[in-house]
Order: structure tokens, then C-alpha cells, then sequence
């Protein structure tokens, strides 16, 4: 099925918005992590943290992905920081490829959604690729002196007569100047190179809008299909995934018996890289190395993707024959779309919640900064330089600067920095218990949403009926996911009323979008989800 010139270029453009709205909290991150790394950790902070030259570099850089709440535009400016610190390109790519698979929030979130044990094996999975990719990374990079290298660390940072000190030399920038140098440098590189390669990721949603149109994966990985981990690895290259997205793909693919392979393939290349992966790995250590890198990651993601597909295959589950967790890579327009500003406007915003525009509203003003950085030439360089001796703001060692009494006492700054990172990780685990609150409260925002959707299903409202739907569907894993870490586990009949539950919210999915609308098929449909739904929230209560 072709598709015109003017929808290839609107949905597109809308995948790009799309993508970026999502990427928002999670780049936000990033920023502030690799801020961390350069100007408390150090260098030589920095490579302990991922192993240095040991043998546990690998698996330590694996393990320190997995804690960061990042995705895999989000790990790119902590790449940057990584290169600065010499670290090991090998350490390098697996923490690119394991950050963004699972943090926290996506791990628990993925343990609702099939057999606890696929999840915890496509976790161990994903430790197999990085070891083994990092293994061949190490033997076969060769860093690039390039002048392009070197534009990563100087322009605009530090004048090139000057080396900027490291955090774990003596001198150093304390106090509230190098407070106020972090804030500097996330507004810099959210108007700079960051941004730039951030642009690069999202244009492989914009080239799979263009190449594939509407609906047109909806029948392509199904279980019995040979060529499904096949055709999803030529779909996951280019795709920019959130690790929740990512999750929830994968919990669809389950739930309508698609191949494990599959599932796999989406989950290693389309939430572990995107198009700028391997574009900023040839810049910076060859494109012939940087090739043979992703050759063998593919090799290496299809062949365990092969040996999984059928062992995996979800026991007592009929294949459904479709699937729509894939409408989100096709383009996102039809035939029957009217092609203006309302309708972009009415799809970018569709799915944004509150954290999403608290993390765009904050992009915009560390943007603005960052911009009016640059204007008045405030950087790295002039905030050295200008340091005084003898107070909070100035360099640590000085000839003139006066002994320090009583609380001004210097930390050093690997604590800090150690201090920092801990504290991003505890908040990981606060914000699963805030992310997934108790099961009382599950239950009341599932009871409202339940209202909003069915009595707009009776109505004839199909489009308030499908919105509310995924609401519902969503706060149901969260309800899991809350009752599993509070009391340590969740009984098999509650997966089992769960899973039951949103097999029939699909059911009255597929009638609400029946053309044309049938009000008494979707009362009997309406009907049945009741009397499911009744024995689901007893199973909780």
C-alpha cells in the first residue's frame, strides 16, 4: 500500500514530536548524570565506577546501566563523559546497550506481563550480548585521532591552550562555582551536540512512518512465522523505544501468543540503540570497527532470538492473528486522516501525562539558558578562569588562599559525586512505590476509569469509551506491580483474573472500533467485562 508524499512527511513528523516527548524525562537524566560524572566523579572516579581495565568491567558496566534511570538517547551524553574518562570501549558498549533495557521501574513493570522467568532470561540475555559484544568491542576498536574527536572535549568547553583539571587532581572548582559550571554545561549540551545527535536517534521513527503505513505490522511476528525475529530486526534498528514502551510491547506481543524472538529482537536493538548508536561509535572509534560492532550485535541478538522463539512460546495461549503493538512504528496516519495542524497537534499530545510536560517544560528552560549561555560566552574556560581564591567558588589550592575553619571543610569530590549517583538510584526506588502505589489506590483510580469507560461504551461515546480503556489496561499492571512489591508476592489466581481482564478489555477494544458501531454487541461485551471485572478486584480486596 502506498502512501502520498504529504503523509510520509506528516507522520513523520509526527513520530519525531512523538519520540522526543518521550525521551524528555529520561535525556534530562542523562544530562544531569554525565554533568555528575565530569565534575565530581573525574576521570579516575568515573573509570572505578565502571570497572576501570579489570575483567568485571563488563558485567560492573552492565549492572550500573541497569540501576540508571536513562533510555538510549538519554545514555548518549553519559557517553560522551565516558570517552572523556578513557573508559574502555568495550565498558562503553554495554552500558549503552544495557541502560536503556531495564531500569527499576521497567523491570518490575516486566515481571507482570509474562512468566516472571522470561523476563528475568531476556535480563540475563541482554548481559550474554553485552558481554560478548564488549569482549570483541575491546579486541577490534581502535580510537580515531581525529579533529573531529577532539571538537567532543574543546569547542566552546575550554579554550585549546588549557586542559580542564580533573575532579580528582587537587585543583579543582568547589562550592557553588562548580554548581553553578553543572548547570552551565546541561544547558550547553541541551543546545549543542546533545541535541544534535538526539535529532539524529529520532529520524529512524520518521524513516519507519515513511516506509511503512498504516497498520501495516499489525500481522507480521506471529508466533509460527519463521521470519518474524527476521523482519523485527530490520523494524528495531531504527526505532527509538522508551524501556516502558519497550515493556508494554513486549507484554502485547504475550498476550496475543506473538514470537518470543520477536519480542527479544524489539527489546535488545529497538529500546537498547537507536540510528545515532552506531553512528557516534564510527565517529568517534572507525566506521569499519563500528560496522563489524553492529554486524555482530545483529548476529549475535538473531541467534539468540532463534534459540528462544519456541522454548518460550506462552503455554495455553492461542495466537490472536494480530497485534497493534506496532501501530506506533508505522505511520501514524490513513487514508482517512485530515493532514493539518489540529490533528499533530491531537496525536503529540495524546499520550503526554504529567511528567512528561513537567520534563518538556523544564527542557525549555534549561534550553533558553542554555542559548543565552552561549550568547554571552559563559562557559567552562571563563568560569575558571575568573575563580578567586579563598572562598566557596574558587579553586581548592591556591598560593592565596586562606586556611579553612570550622564547617568549611572540603569534601572530596569522588564522595559527592558517589553521594549523587546513590542518590538518582534511591530515587529509582522511591518513585517504583510512587509509580506503583498501593493497591488501595489502584483500585479507586481503576473504579474511575472503569466508570468513564463503560458507561461511555453503553452511550455510543467511542472515542471517550477509547480513551479511557488504556487507562484502565495500565493502572491494572500497576495494581499487580504495587501488590507484588509491598507484600512479596502476587497469587496466581490474580495473575490469572489479571490477565482475564484485559483479554476482554481488548474484546470490547475491538467492538468499539467495529464500523459501524454495534450498541448491543457492545452491551453484551459490557456485560461480561462486569461480571470479570467483580472477581478481579475481589481477588484484591
Amino acid at each position: 500500500m502506498s502512501q502520498s508524499l504529504s503523509v510520509m512527511l506528516a507522520g513523520g513528523l509526527i513520530r519525531v514530536l512523538q519520540g522526543f516527548t518521550q525521551a524528555a524525562p529520561t535525556l534530562l537524566v542523562g544530562l544531569l548524570i554525565a554533568s555528575i560524572l565530569r565534575y565530581y566523579l573525574g576521570h579516575s572516579g568515573t573509570r572505578r565506577l565502571f570497572g576501570g581495565d579489570s575483567l568485571r568491567s563488563l558485567p560492573q558496566s552492565w549492572l550500573v546501566g541497569m540501576l540508571l534511570p536513562v533510555c538510549s538517547i538519554g545514555v548518549l551524553p553519559i557517553l560522551i563523559e565516558m570517552r572523556r574518562a578513557k573508559i574502555k570501549p568495550g565498558a562503553m558498549s554495554a552500558f549503552a546497550l544495557s541502560a536503556p533495557l531495564f531500569n527499576p521501574l521497567s523491570l518490575l513493570y516486566g515481571l507482570t506481563l509474562s512468566r516472571p522467568l522470561v523476563i528475568i532470561l531476556f535480563a540475563l540475555g541482554s548481559l550474554v550480548v553485552v558481554t560478548a559484544l564488549g569482549l570483541f568491542w575491546d579486541r577490534f576498536a581502535r580510537s580515531s585521532n581525529t579533529a573531529a574527536d577532539r571538537d567532543e572535549i574543546t569547542p566552546n568547553e575550554i579554550t585549546p591552550n588549557e586542559t580542564l583539571p580533573d575532579a580528582s587532581q587537587d585543583d579543582h572548582l568547589i562550592g557553588l562555582r562548580r554548581v553553578f559550571t553543572t548547570v552551565v554545561h546541561v544547558c550547553r549540551q541541551a543546545t549543542g551536540q546533545t541535541m544534535l545527535i538526539t535529532l539524529l536517534a529520532l529520524s529512524g521513527l520518521a524513516v519507519l512512518a515513511a516506509v511503512l503505513p498504516y497498520g501495516a505490522m499489525q500481522h507480521e511476528v506471529e508466533r509460527d512465522d519463521w521470519w518474524a525475529p527476521l523482519k523485527m530486526m530490520f523494524v528495531a534498528v531504527p526505532v527509538y523505544a522508551t524501556p516502558m514502551m519497550a515493556m508494554g510491547q513486549m507484554g502485547m506481543m504475550f498476550q496475543h501468543a506473538n514470537s518470543p524472538g520477536a519480542s527479544f529482537t524489539l527489546l535488545i536493538l529497538g529500546a537498547g540503540m537507536n540510528f545515532a548508536t552506531p553512528v557516534w561509535f564510527g565517529k568517534h572509534y572507525g566506521w569499519k570497527s563500528a560496522s563489524l560492532w553492529l554486524a555482530s550485535l545483529l548476529l549475535i541478538v538473531l541467534a539468540i532470538s532463534y534459540a528462544i522463539n519456541k522454548p518460550l512460546v506462552p503455554p495455553g495461549v492461542e495466537p490472536a492473528g494480530h497485534t497493534h503493538a506496532f501501530d506506533v512504528y508505522a505511520n501514524p496516519l490513513s487514508a482517512y486522516h485530515t493532514i493539518n495542524f489540529s490533528t499533530i497537534l491531537e496525536m503529540v499530545t495524546k499520550q503526554m501525562d504529567i511528567s512528561v510536560q513537567a520534563s518538556l517544560a523544564v527542557f525549555a528552560l534549561i534550553a533558553t539558558l542554555g542559548l543565552l549561555f552561549r550568547v554571552l560566552r559563559i562557559d567552562e574556560a571563563r568560569l575558571i578562569a575568573t575563580a578567586k581564591a579563598g572562598s566557596l567558588a574558587s579553586s581548592l589550592t591556591t598560593q592565596e588562599a586562606t586556611p579553612r575553619r570550622g564547617l568549611d571543610v572540603v569534601v572530596p569530590p569522588g564522595v559527592i559525586g558517589a553521594t549523587m549517583l546513590a542518590g538518582l538510584i534511591s530515587l529509582s526506588v522511591v518513585a517504583c512505590y510512587a509509580y506503583y502505589p498501593s493497591p488501595g489506590e489502584c483500585l479507586d483510580e481503576i473504579g474511575m476509569a472503569r466508570a468513564e469507560c463503560l458507561s461511555a461504551a453503553n452511550s455510543g461515546q467511542v472515542d471517550h469509551a477509547l480513551f479511557w480503556l488504556p487507562v484502565w489496561e495500565d493502572w491494572s499492571r500497576r495494581l499487580e506491580v504495587g501488590t507484588l512489591i509491598r507484600t512479596g508476592q502476587l497469587r496466581p489466581y490474580q495473575r490469572m483474573q489479571g490477565y482475564l481482564i484485559r483479554k476482554k478489555l481488548e474484546l470490547l477494544e475491538h467492538e468499539l472500533e467495529h464500523d459501524p458501531f454495534e450498541s448491543e454487541e457492545t452491551r453484551k461485551v459490557v456485560r461480561a467485562l462486569l461480571t470479570t471485572n467483580t472477581r478481579w478486584v475481589r481477588s484484591f480486596r
